[in-house]
């Protein structure tokens, strides 16, 4: 377990929610799943965040208190309570036990729930971000603390507010279509050893000589489930 995941003793699973990594990936915190979750290499997550419906990429920094694919609520239906399509929001109480529910998908019609946010490589999420079901963060992307992201997010673009909107690029458009080009989160950190990280023209200008040599790291998503609880420690009395 250690060796593929730091933290993994505050990864919350709810509903049978599975966690797939690719190993290294770090929980600095409390980290609610509530759908099967893959998470990228080099993947850090602040405390008290929650993950709806979303996949996360490589070499990302994920602040506290982020929501990642906030699926949505029925708005054409009798009501936007869950209690119409999910039994175990109320089935647990004898004046609901007996309810029937309707199935979101049922038909192959569109759901309200939305589909799995994508966020990509080397992406900075800020504290308190939403981002919706179905959006897509394009690599190297970042989000401003507390932005609502319900759009996609195009590569090394700099986000914020509510809705998020472009503030800036993080890089001129030449140095982005060589960055995407290049992949360098294919690589693990043993790989870029030596690269001139504090000086982007330079990096850069490594990278170009060692890529085609570098052989891509691919450890494989594994799955990482729930520790055994901690055991207690007896107290002895004298």
């Amino acid at each position: 377990m250690k060796e593929h995941v730091r933290g993994a003793q505050h990864v919350e699973r709810l509903g049978g929610s599975k966690l797939f990594v690719e190993p290294p990936v770090r929980f600095n915190g409390r980290t609610a799943l509530r759908s099967d979750t893959y998470v990228g290499a080099y993947t850090s997550f602040g405390r008290d965040g929650e993950v709806q419906d979303a996949r996360i990429g490589r070499y990302c920094e994920i602040a506290p208190g982020v929501l990642l694919g906030a699926t949505g609520h029925p708005l054409d239906w009798l009501s936007v309570s869950s209690f119409q399509y999910k039994k175990a929001s109320w089935g647990w109480h004898p004046s609901a036990v007996d309810s029937e529910v309707v199935d979101p998908e049922k038909g192959g019609r569109a759901s309200f729930r939305g589909t799995t946010a994508t966020i990509g490589n080397d992406v900075w999420i800020g504290a308190n971000v939403v981002i919706l079901s179905g959006v897509t963060i394009g690599d190297g992307a970042v989000l401003a603390a507390g932005s609502v992201v319900t759009s996609d997010v195009p590569p090394y673009a700099i986000v914020g507010g509510a809705p998020a909107k472009v503030i800036r690029q993080r890089v001129p458009d030449d140095v982005r279509d060589e960055l995407l080009g290049l992949r360098w989160w294919r690589f693990s950190p043993n790989q870029l050893s030596g690269i001139p990280f504090d000086d982007q023209p330079a990096a850069i200008a490594e990278l170009r000589t060692r890529v085609a040599s570098l052989e891509p790291y691919e450890p494989g998503f594994v799955e990482i489930v729930k520790p055994p609880p901690a055991k207690k420690r007896r107290r002895l009395f004298g």
